[in-house]
């Protein structure tokens, strides 16, 4: 009987690691959401802590590290699509004068390049976890 036990123990534990093992990203995603909430215990913040708490719940239930990849392309790709549109208003303040407008967008310009060089940073990091190297790489 209790090496039945011993057993079971054994392949649910195996069970449980593979499964979390495939999702690295997840697990790092849960652990900041653990540590913002802590912080959000420790300062009293219960709007924050709920929501926190939404978030851990729904990463439990639905993460995987192939929609993390997803989702953090959908941003790259938007966050390209602003910088694409800061530049063609820049190319047409330039044309109209308006110099103020022109170093006010290229400040945005700046911060939006920044931005997109961390995203990008993220998407590198993600993909460099293990098992990353069965993914296909989206760009």
């Amino acid at each position: 009987m209790k090496k039945l036990q011993l057993a079971m123990i054994v392949v649910l534990s195996s069970v449980a690691y593979s499964a979390s093992a495939q999702n690295y990203g997840c697990e790092r995603k849960l652990q900041s959401l653990e540590t913002q909430l802590n912080y959000a215990k420790q300062h009293g913040n219960v709007h924050r802590q709920r929501g926190l708490e939404r978030a851990i719940a729904n990463v439990q239930t639905h993460c995987s590290d192939a929609y993390l990849l997803r989702d953090l392309q959908e941003d790259i790709d938007d966050q390209q699509e602003d910088i694409d549109e800061i530049l063609e208003e820049i190319q047409e303040k330039q044309a109209e004068g308006r110099v103020d407008k022109v170093e006010r967008l290229q400040r945005k310009l700046e911060r939006k390049r920044q931005k997109l060089a961390d995203l990008q940073a993220e998407m590198e990091d993600l993909q460099s976890l293990p098992h990353a190297e069965g993914r296909q790489r989206s760009r």
